[in-house]
């Protein structure tokens, strides 16, 4: 059942575990995320705000990942135009 006010049970629970898991992570650095699915993965680079800086897609499966990703390096850093 809705509350009403737009935002339920689960988005709250899903913003107050990101806001602890946020404060862990000391502002000067970026967040990374990696998405490994089938055959397509996706590895995300964010600030605290969850602003993507920069993204990369790997069109393998997921043990195949090792030999391409090269590490942070190969990820091309330029803020504001997410690759």
């Amino acid at each position: 059942m809705g509350n009403g006010g737009g935002v339920s049970r689960g988005d709250r629970n899903r913003n107050a575990r990101l806001t602890r898991l946020r404060a862990l992570v000391p502002v000067g650095n970026a967040i990374v995320g990696i998405d490994l699915a089938d055959a397509k993965q996706m590895v995300v680079v964010t600030d605290h705000d969850s602003k993507v800086l920069a993204r990369r897609t790997f069109r393998c499966r997921a043990w195949d990942l090792g030999p391409r990703w090269t590490g942070p390096r190969s990820v091309p850093w330029r803020r504001g135009s997410p690759v």
